[in-house]
């Protein structure tokens, strides 16, 4: 079995790079088959042969059912089994996970620009300036609405990060500088700025504000 691990956190392009594959797949009319029902062992799915003869293809969406005994089993059998597995993952897949994965498996890691990650890190109270001019260097190639996704994740997870970061499922290094960020705001700040998020998103698709302006004043407005 042909297997590629999709992962990182740039998820426009790990998502898009799926929908190509998924697209591909269904022009050479393999029969896709998404691994999302749990009641299903993987080890039951994958085994088993197609009813139309095809060629199959597999997605698995959720690496919490890569358990130690479905990797066990998939190192023990991947060479034996019919079609291809894609694993898509919404982030980074922890490295202890992809070192006990078979080691032909093929690794496609998807980072955000170096830009991006800076300007998100510079969003904080008492830095609207600089966190604007970035916002505005980084719409010239990036689209809005893909940093506005950025921005309402990154508010969640300071949030997350204020009130128990012991749970985040991030690596110690990204849970401790998500940490050190959040430290930054009150925790009525972050609830606030989720619902204001919130609100813009309502707006927007309701054509009663423009994205970028609303995202410049909550910046002014939030983060002075």
């Amino acid at each position: 079995m042909k297997t590629i691990i999709l992962h990182g956190d740039d998820e426009r392009k790990s998502y898009a790079r799926l929908q190509k594959f998924v697209e591909t797949a269904r022009g050479r009319s393999w029969e896709v088959d998404y691994l999302d029902n749990p009641s299903i062992k993987l080890q039951e799915t994958l085994s088993s042969t197609s009813l139309f003869s095809n060629e199959r293809f597999f997605v698995l969406r959720d690496i919490k059912r890569l358990g130690k005994k479905e990797i066990e089993w998939l190192n023990k059998k991947y060479t034996d089994l019919p079609g291809n597995l894609i694993v898509y993952h919404e982030g980074y897949i922890p490295k202890t996970l992809l070192s006990s994965l078979p080691k032909d498996v093929k690794i496609e890691e998807f980072k955000l620009p170096v830009i991006i990650w800076t300007f998100l890190e510079h969003i904080y109270p008492g830095n609207s300036k600089q966190a604007i001019l970035e916002f505005h260097k980084i719409i010239e190639r990036d689209a809005p609405e893909f940093i506005f996704t950025l921005i309402a994740k990154l508010f969640r997870d300071l949030y997350w990060a204020k009130v128990d970061s012991n749970s985040m499922p991030y690596p110690t290094w990204r849970s401790a500088k998500l940490k050190v960020q959040s430290s930054k705001y009150s925790e009525e700040q972050l609830k606030g700025l989720i619902e204001r998020m919130s609100e813009i998103d309502i707006e927007v698709k309701t054509r009663k504000s423009d994205l970028v302006t609303a995202l410049d004043l909550l910046m002014i407005k939030r983060l002075k």
